[in-house]
């Protein structure tokens, strides 16, 4: 029998913080299913510390309304929706801010790609800045990954959102799961490489 939509969801929830992918204060995961998409509720994090239950979790139709669960869909849901519209191949997205990686996102600068397990992702762009939580920042994520659709016909894409964090998106949630944890390796292997006194190239 397969996997309950939302029990697949949540345990990649408690995966994603135990493996300190994201943090306490923020992020935000979803999959898709047909034509709803199951999203981790608001507060996850600052009020259970991401160890939701599959009755915590929100379904949306594509066009935003509730059909399953509590509404308590995150601020973010815009960005999700707004990809899963444009992206055929989405089938998980996962607003993250792992410890590493933030520092290029606080800097505003792009991953180079310095690990051969990451060589395929390329150089991990920065989207423009708008306001978090707005549909203009919806729009410029799916902008910023729109160029890279091809791509996600064979491995998971991302990009940076200034002061935010990073957005990744797989063909399902396992392949969203899996490229966020090897670009943040990445990321603390290009910054502790550069306590060499020889930083990697940059992409």
């Amino acid at each position: 029998m397969p996997e309950d939509p939302r029990e697949h969801l949540v345990r990649i929830v408690r995966l994603v913080f135990a493996r300190r992918l994201t943090d306490a204060s923020g992020g935000n995961i979803s999959l898709r299913d047909g034509d709803r998409v199951y999203m981790s509720p608001a507060h996850a994090g600052s009020k259970q510390q991401w160890q939701i239950e599959p009755a915590d979790v929100v379904a949306l139709d594509l066009k935003g309304n509730v059909v399953q669960g509590p509404d308590r869909r995150t601020r973010e849901w815009q960005i999700h929706l707004g990809i899963y519209r444009a992206l055929e191949r989405a089938g998980g997205i996962i607003h993250g801010q792992a410890g590493y990686l933030m520092a290029f996102v606080a800097a505003g600068r792009p991953i180079p790609p310095v690990l051969e397990h990451t060589q395929k992702f390329g150089t991990i762009g920065v989207t423009r800045p708008a306001k978090a939580h707005s549909a203009e920042l919806a729009r410029l994520v799916v902008e910023a990954l729109e160029p890279q659709k091809e791509a996600l016909e064979k491995h998971g894409i991302a990009t940076l959102v200034p002061q935010h964090g990073i957005v990744v998106v797989g063909r399902d949630l396992d392949d969203a799961f899996d490229t966020l944890e090897r670009i943040e390796t990445n990321a603390q292997a290009y910054l502790l490489g550069c306590l060499f006194g020889n930083p990697p190239l940059h992409g």
